[in-house]
């Protein structure tokens, strides 16, 4: 009879069988917190401050635009009312009659937004022009839209809504429509970046980088058990 061969359940056996048992659980521990920290962060990372955005569709008044119509966005870095347009980071809009296409753009050469007083709001549906404001987007070459809401300046009061393009008057009425509360609603929203607060999402952040810390500490710990 070979003296080497041991029986199944000798003391060796036994030492083995019980260390494997005592890393399996830290291993699935591990991976159990791995899981929810990748899912806490999930949750966070759609909720960045930075990313939060509203687009409009401008509104498109046929009835005032003496047969032209226009389509097109104006981009907004969040909700709020503004007293300047430092608000507004980008518009992409053309005019169109028959076969005729004018378009206005901040990625056009020399493009700016111009608030010439006043204010305007940006909510989760609507971007209005408030009474006495006037909203201007100006391209080189004689070109631009612009509304003015009653606005009063110099002791005259202008009620307007003009585009013209290379010098061409397209069109130039003091109708404007829709108007709600004396506002002019100058676009509807077609998307959004819900709104987080910073405070909420530093928190969230905070709670993800604690669980990973914890996650390496027993990494460590198991290690020098092993």
């Amino acid at each position: 009879m070979n003296q080497s061969t041991r029986s199944p359940n000798s003391a060796a056996d036994f030492v083995a069988a019980r260390d494997l048992f005592k890393r399996k659980p830290r291993t699935m521990a591990f991976r159990t917190w791995a899981i929810a920290a990748l899912a806490a962060f999930a949750l966070v990372a759609p909720g960045v401050p930075a990313l939060a955005g509203i687009v409009y569709n401008v509104t498109n008044d046929l009835a005032d635009q003496n047969g032209w119509s226009l389509a097109g966005t104006i981009t907004l870095s969040g909700t709020g009312t503004f007293s300047n347009a430092s608000a507004i980071t980008a518009w992409d809009f053309t005019a169109s009659k028959n076969t005729t296409s004018n378009r206005f753009a901040n990625t056009l050469s020399g493009a700016l937004a111009i608030l010439d007083g006043g204010t305007y709001t940006a909510t989760s549906s609507v971007l209005s022009l408030s009474s006495n404001s006037k909203l201007r987007f100006y391209q080189p070459g004689n070109s631009g839209l612009f509304w003015a809401n009653n606005r009063t300046s110099a002791g005259l009061t202008e009620s307007r809504y003009y585009l013209a393009f290379a010098g061409n008057e397209l069109w130039n009425t003091n109708q404007f429509s829709p108007i709600v509360g004396g506002a002019w609603t100058l676009g509807t929203a077609s998307s959004a970046v819900p709104e987080i607060d910073p405070a909420a999402g530093s928190s969230a952040l905070s709670l993800v980088a604690g669980m990973l810390a914890m996650i390496e500490q027993r990494r460590r710990r198991a290690a020098l058990v092993a």
